[in-house]
């Protein structure tokens, strides 16, 4: 017996678990929803991937400071594009670290028939410290390395690839910029395994392990 769509998220969303990173992934022989959030800085990077979206109208992401009372403070349509099995958004909750070290968020999934579902609740705690931070999400890659950047000024840098041996595998000069910046590395030369990304800068050195399938 094939499911509905709504019935569908209903079972995928009833699953899902609350994570203390903030990520909730959920998989079944009719497709996949994932739900991820994280801080950068004092923003809230939420993001999630549906499929079979044809009853949904539109995504409401909702905040609250207690676990418990919850606003909509931000909503994206649904794309409805029939190319594609798989659909994948973002939404950034811009300077959501203000409200508190701590601050929770979930999904309302408007459908068509005038119902909204939730997902689970999940938390994300923001740095105060204000250092700069490298973050490799996911950490397991293939053709190319994605890197996060958390940086407290403009400014050349120095990105190391090395084995578990201390080997340079590979360098280039990146650019840092005062805040957030993302970038992809290929890295479709390295033998599968695990590394070690070095970030260097004067005054600063950043790392995180990832494996290259």
């Amino acid at each position: 017996m094939r499911l509905s769509v709504p019935t569908l998220l209903l079972c995928l969303l009833a699953a899902a678990c609350c994570l203390p990173a903030g990520a909730q992934q959920q998989q079944s022989s009719y497709g996949f929803l994932s739900l991820n959030g994280r801080a950068s800085r004092q923003n809230a990077i939420i993001s999630w991937e549906t499929i079979q979206e044809l009853s949904i109208t539109h995504f409401n992401v909702q905040q609250s400071r207690n676990g418990i009372d919850f606003e909509t403070v931000g909503s994206l349509e649904a794309s409805h594009d029939t190319a594609q099995d798989r659909y994948q958004y973002s939404f950034t909750d811009r300077n959501a670290g203000l409200h508190g070290r701590v601050v929770y968020y979930r999904l309302a999934i408007a459908i068509n028939n005038g119902r909204m579902l939730y997902s689970k609740t999940f938390l994300l705690r923001f740095d105060e410290s204000g250092e700069a931070q490298l973050s490799i999400q996911p950490n397991v890659v293939r053709s190319s390395l994605p890197l996060m950047v958390e940086g407290t000024e403009d400014g050349e840098a120095e990105l190391h690839i090395l084995d578990l041996q201390g080997r340079v595998m590979q360098r280039r000069i990146i650019q840092l910029v005062k805040g957030s910046s993302s970038q992809s590395i290929d890295i479709s030369g390295l033998r599968s395994g695990s590394y070690i990304a070095v970030v260097c800068a004067p005054g600063l050195r950043l790392q995180q392990r990832f494996f290259h399938q």
